[in-house]
């Protein structure tokens, strides 16, 4: 499957899963738990797959997903180990 196939399956994909039903929660305790619904997982799944790819990474972004019942949720997504450095920095 050629870069094209998979970034077109993306954004079949992204048709058939609900953002506004999409829900994930991280619990922290010690550990850390993740609790997501079906279009949560697929929502994930999807934006993650976006950064596989340049031209796609940009939009990239789970923001949406992690509401207020959540300890943390994941602000920055980052395929470069100089930008990490820099936002833990």
């Amino acid at each position: 499957m050629e870069d094209k196939d998979i970034i077109e399956f993306i954004r079949q994909l992204e048709n058939q899963v609900s953002k506004e039903d999409a829900e994930a929660i991280f619990v922290g305790f010690g550990e850390v738990a993740l609790y997501a619904n079906k279009d949560g997982y697929l929502s994930m799944a999807l934006e993650l797959m976006k950064c596989a790819f340049e031209e796609t990474y940009p939009e990239a972004n789970l923001n949406h997903l992690f509401g207020r019942d959540s300890d943390f949720g994941i602000e920055h997504l980052t395929v470069d180990k100089d930008q990490l450095r820099m936002l833990t920095s």
